[in-house]
């Protein structure tokens, strides 16, 4: 069964969620995991926030075991970018990370300090480098 709804409580330790699903009586789910791209040697995290649209996938008609598949756009958190060409992420402070693979240029946005920690070398290599553009 799938269902979407908003989430309404986060367990940052855990990984997992509540989420309220609106056409099922506003039901509260029990805490449910949130699937993640890599969860054992390279681990990736990022939690859906409180208020967010989630697609959760449960178990016949049982609302305490599932899962959070994922976040979806709505008609009021909309894509930050208008075409597929484009790689983004988006925090909250405005900092911003976009790839276009159309004009091959990685830009960064960043609200506050940039820290680049290496055990090793760190080679910077460019055709041409503008320190004031």
């Amino acid at each position: 069964m799938i269902r979407v709804g908003k989430v309404v409580a986060v367990d940052d330790k855990n990984a997992k969620v509540r989420v309220q699903i609106e056409d099922a009586d506003a039901v509260i789910t029990y805490w449910l995991p949130v699937v993640h791209q890599k969860t054992q040697e390279d681990k990736h995290y990022w939690l859906p926030d409180i208020g967010e649209l989630v697609v959760c996938a449960f178990y016949e008609d049982d609302w305490d075991t599932g899962f959070v598949l994922g976040a979806v756009y709505n008609d009021k958190d909309k894509p930050p970018a208008e075409t597929r060409e484009k790689f983004v992420i988006e925090f909250k402070d405005g900092t911003r990370i976009e790839y276009d693979r159309a004009k091959h240029e990685l830009r960064l946005t960043v609200k506050g300090d940039i820290i680049i920690e290496a055990t090793g070398n760190m080679t910077l290599k460019a055709s041409r480098i503008d320190l004031n553009p």
